[in-house]
């Protein structure tokens, strides 16, 4: 039974190959609404309900499966769901992943390809019936930087919190001040600012290798004297 707010229309559609659409007349599993289009290849469309194109894209696969139990093989390679709302859109949080961006139709996958500026292209890899492949897929890798949590402190992607120590600078010789991470083994940004203060890191805020280079120098002006 459609549910209240199921209320949005998608529409399946199957592009089935000639052997195999009689293949699954000889299963008894029929296609009424099935038509011989171009290319020798049966075409059917199904109407199927949701509130949101996820969810039409889950229920379209479920019925796949249900009715068909792997007579046309693998779904992705027949299967196709519309996006008559638009609601596949690319953006900074696109997911080729996102069950929602999967099984687009043609007109669908020239749209997103066009807004993506080349960031995405066809998905053509071979995948399985239990991985199946993305419609899209990415050209270049996308770069994760880090968070900003305060001025000083950032923490990656991983969740590791760095504090950002600067180096006294060199009047004398006109050096401009140098930066370094320090990696901190707190993992919340309230723990974090506890062992910056703990540690003193903003107090004296000079590189170790600095430090040593200044006791070895002082040790050899005293063997010399």
């Amino acid at each position: 039974m459609m549910k209240v707010n199921d209320f949005l229309k998608y529409d399946i559609t199957l592009k089935i190959d000639y052997d195999d659409y009689f293949r699954l007349i000889y299963e008894t599993k029929y296609l009424i609404e099935a038509r011989l289009g171009p290319n020798r290849t049966f075409i059917a469309t199904k109407p199927v309900y949701g509130n949101s194109r996820k969810k039409a894209v889950q229920q379209a696969v479920q019925w796949f499966w249900k009715d068909f139990k792997g007579v046309l093989g693998s779904a992705h390679k027949i299967m196709t769901i519309s996006d008559p709302h638009q609601e596949v859109v690319y953006d900074d949080g696109f997911a080729c992943n996102d069950l929602g961006n999967k099984y687009l139709d043609e007109s669908t996958l020239v749209r997103l390809l066009d807004e993506a500026h080349g960031d995405l292209t066809r998905d053509d890899s071979e995948g399985s019936e239990k991985h199946p492949p993305n419609s899209v897929k990415r050209t270049r890798r996308r770069r994760k930087s880090n968070k900003q949590l305060t001025t000083r402190l950032s923490q990656s992607p991983g969740g590791t919190i760095y504090y950002k120590m600067t180096e006294v600078a060199d009047q004398a010789n006109s050096k401009r001040a140098k930066t370094k991470m320090i990696k901190l083994s707190s993992k919340s940004l309230e723990k974090a600012i506890r062992e910056v203060e703990r540690r003193g890191l903003n107090k004296f805020e000079k590189f170790e290798s600095n430090v040593t280079i200044t006791r070895i120098s002082k040790g050899k002006v005293k063997q010399a004297a």
